[in-house]
């Protein structure tokens, strides 16, 4: 598998998608793999940015010999998410899935460790069993699905929007002056 990832190219990422079952590595096209949630021993985030230092044309023509004091940086971000597990014939694999950003990579290494967690499999499995029964449900014998409240308010004289959070003291807008409904 870690030849498949290896494969990627570096303009496409790959990420780890957390089932009840098993993390399934998907690239934007295709598959890459899956690996079996009980076997996963270690999961950990390997840090392999690099910084390259180097005196320009301009800083030395600018500075001089000064210019090797202060050279310029480039930095080239780069993570690998690693993660240890035990395949179900038998022996251990290492697997390490490039990932481009830093926040990208914590997230990424966030949700695996979660779905390691017993109580959030559970969840994630009676989710996937209810959708199944929905699914199999017809349209028409489909219970609705459950209405998400919008964080905005509007106006109902000038239409101008608010979040609920931000809404101005005394519960007017500070625009036409008229009382927000509900407010």
């Amino acid at each position: 598998m870690q030849d498949l990832l290896d494969a990627v190219p570096e303009d496409r990422t790959v990420v780890c998608v957390p089932t009840h079952e098993c993390l399934i590595l998907h690239d934007d096209e295709e598959e890459i793999g899956r690996i079996p949630l009980d076997g996963v021993i270690d999961v950990s985030l390997l840090d392999e940015s690099s910084v390259h230092r180097r005196p320009t044309l301009s800083r030395f023509l600018f500075l001089g010999p000064l210019a090797f004091f202060f050279p310029k940086k480039t930095v080239h971000e780069a993570y690998r998410l690693c993660i240890q597990w035990k395949a179900p014939g038998g022996g251990y694999r290492l697997t390490r899935i490039r990932v481009p950003r830093r926040l990208l990579a914590e997230q990424m290494l966030r949700t695996v460790k979660r779905s390691l967690n017993p109580e959030s499999r559970r969840e994630m499995a009676r989710k996937i069993a209810r959708d199944r029964v929905r699914a199999a449900l017809p349209p028409q014998g489909r219970p609705p699905a459950p209405a998400v409240a919008s964080p905005f308010i509007a106006c109902g004289n000038c239409t101008v929007e608010f979040r609920k959070t931000d809404l101005p003291p005394g519960g007017r807008c500070p625009v036409c002056g008229r009382r927000f409904p509900g407010a």
